[in-house]
Parts: C-alpha cells; structure tokens; sequence
C-alpha cells in the first residue's frame, strides 16, 4: 500500500486470502469493497488478482477434461457388489465408520483457493456428490443404488426434487454430510443465483417426506441460504 494509507502484514494476507473468492464472486457486499478499495491503490495486490485468474482457468480447464464414469462401468462395479454382500459385510461396516473422516482429510489438502474456484462452478457438485456416492457405496449396494445410481439410469426428470442454494461458507464435507441426511443427490447445477437442483426421492415421495428434508435443509442455516421444492 502507499504510505498514504498503510496496511500491515496481516491486513495484506488476509486480502489477499480473499482474492480467489473476489474472483469466483463470492465475496459479500463488505469484504469485496475491502478487495476492490485495496486493488484500488495497490499495484502488487492487482498483479496477484491477474495470477489468481490464471490459476482459476487453469483449474476449471482441469475439471472440464475429467472424464464422466461411464453407466456401464457403475453397473458392473453394483452387480459384484451385490454378489458378494456377506464377504464386503465387515468391510463395509468398518469403512462406513471411517468415511466423514476419511472424505474430510482428503477434502482439507486442498488449497482455499482451489475450493473457491469449484464453489463457483459445476465442479462442487462433483466434489460434494463425490462424498454421498462414497458413503452410499461403502453402506451397501442398495443405499448406493437409491442415492445415485437409480437417478443416473432414470434420468434428471424421474424423481422428487429439492432447490438448494449453500453458503458462501459452507465447506464441501458439510455438505456432502448434509445431502446424505436427506439422501440427496445433485442433478443439475449451479444454476444462476448458485442453486442446485437436487433429487431426494423417487417420483410420487410423500409430501411429508418432502417437508421433512427440507425441515432438515433449512435447519442448517450455517450450510443452506435457501431450500424449496423444485419441479
């Protein structure tokens, strides 16, 4: 900064620590006035904004070439699942117990900046979707059929659907722990304004059911802005 209006070390950290999230436009309304007054008069603070967004279409380039599993390869991988039910069985059991904390290390490897970049885009769905896959996998082929594998054979338009808009703050394990409350599983998103559409039933899901998830969705005000139904 100018010695007009000086910053200190943390002060200079802590935007820059912000600007990833200024970038993928997840700032609220204070703290991108703070990024935007700082980039204002500091040179080096707008040369790292320029790194961030190199950094930021390098990494959504990456998660554009990631392959998507093929319908065929799941259907093998359940049919020897269910074969085997009583040798996975203690497995299983054990694994199911390990997975939140399994899922969360493996999340907080990865740089703030990296997961401000996929907050912004389809790529946390694929993260977060990541998680209820593994648990609904490591639980059994039944769970993992009712809450992805089904939906991926019947498509976006079979089923009962939730619209979910997270936090800012929200971490990927949180809510990946919270769609599997309300075995829930991502379909399409972010939509504009951040929302996801997400599957939590199968077709004609009672509506007490359905108010029941979204009582569980709106009860963690911490993870979910909003939650409502969706056609």
């Amino acid at each position: 900064m100018t010695t007009r209006d000086p910053m200190n070390a943390s002060e200079r950290r802590a935007l820059s620590e912000l600007l990833p999230w200024y970038v993928s436009g997840k700032l609220d309304a204070a703290d991108k006035a703070r990024v935007e007054a700082a980039l204002a008069i500091d040179p080096s603070l707008r040369d790292e904004l320029e790194i961030v967004r190199e950094d930021q279409d390098a990494t959504l380039t990456l998660i554009d070439r990631m392959p998507t599993p093929s319908p065929r390869v799941l259907d093998a991988l359940m049919k020897r699942v269910e074969a085997e039910p009583a040798r996975l069985a203690h497995v299983t059991a054990r694994a199911k117990a390990g997975f939140a904390d399994w899922f969360g290390a493996k999340l907080s490897q990865l740089a703030p900046r990296t997961l401000a970049y996929a907050a912004g885009a389809a790529a946390i769905a694929l993260v977060v979707q990541a998680g209820v896959i593994g648990s609904g996998f490591i639980g059994g082929g039944a769970n993992f059929q009712t809450a992805s594998h089904e939906t991926a054979a019947s498509g976006q338009s079979d089923g009962t659907f939730v619209l979910i808009g997270f936090t800012a703050q929200a971490s990927a394990a949180e809510m990946t722990k919270l769609l599997e409350q309300v075995r829930g599983t991502i379909v399409d998103g972010p939509r504009p304004g951040g929302f996801y559409r997400v599957r939590v039933g199968a077709r004609g899901m009672p509506q007490a059911q359905v108010d029941q998830a979204l009582a569980t969705l709106r009860g963690r005000a911490d993870v979910v802005r909003f939650a409502g139904p969706s056609m």
